[in-house]
């Protein structure tokens, strides 16, 4: 349910702001494709590619570092037709387009992509990319630590790090937050935004950020999903 509420924020702020993502702009951590699609997938994938792809198999596994070094900045119809023309491995192309579609939505959520509310089509799989390690980061979900401050309503991060790109919308976890901790200084400044309260003692305090990031004019915005405080207190 967060990333859908996440998912909707971000179309909101969106149109409020005047601007739409165009479908080339999309990415595969947006949420493009159903928990039920992936679903359906999984069960086709189970059925003709984990014999293979698996553990100890003679195939690699499709998650993780693999997945990653394979399709990133790829497009998800580059990911549909490698499947297709490929799979199952005796019998290549031997199964429904939808049902290699399905399997393309499991294969990202196996790899840590959220879902949506929208059933990934074939139509628009050569608009949505794999995210890579370049391009922009407009309208993606991201991760940033830095100081957090107010001002009357509005809230800012300052001495913030460099956005970094991120899966999962919900707060850093203990572990991560450790890690966090050591992070140097930055020298980026955002505005966060559908930031209502905080607890007391949060102001002035260093916090790991998520959220999308958006743009107006020159100011850099954060469209904040979560927040975590951290330890190490901001330097003055």
């Amino acid at each position: 349910m967060r990333v859908r509420r996440a998912l909707l924020l971000l179309v909101t702020v969106l149109s409020l702001d005047g601007q739409f993502v165009s479908a080339q702009d999309k990415t595969a951590d947006q949420g493009v494709y159903t928990s039920a699609q992936a679903a359906r997938g999984a069960m086709v994938y189970d059925a003709h590619c984990v014999a293979c792809h698996r553990d100890g198999g003679n195939a690699p596994v499709m998650s993780g570092a693999r997945f990653t070094k394979s399709f990133a900045d790829a497009t998800l119809l580059s990911v549909f037709t490698t499947i297709q023309t490929t799979m199952p491995r005796n019998a290549p192309n031997s199964l429904a387009e939808a049902e290699y579609v399905d399997v393309v939505a499991h294969l990202l959520k196996l790899n840590g992509y959220p879902d949506g509310m929208t059933e990934l089509a074939l139509s628009r799989l050569g608009d949505i990319k794999v995210p890579g390690q370049g391009g922009s980061l407009d309208f993606t979900l991201v991760q940033t630590v830095g100081c957090l401050a107010q001002a009357g309503r509005v809230w800012t991060l300052g001495k913030a790090t460099d956005p970094v790109r991120t899966r999962a919308p919900e707060a850093a976890t203990d572990a991560e937050a450790a890690e966090l901790d050591q992070t140097p200084a930055g020298t980026r400044s955002y505005r966060l935004q559908q930031v209502y309260s905080a607890p007391a003692g949060w102001t002035g305090q260093r916090v790991a950020t998520k959220g999308f990031l958006t743009r107006s004019g020159t100011e850099e915005r954060v469209n904040v999903t979560s927040i975590r405080v951290l330890s190490a207190p901001c330097s003055n």
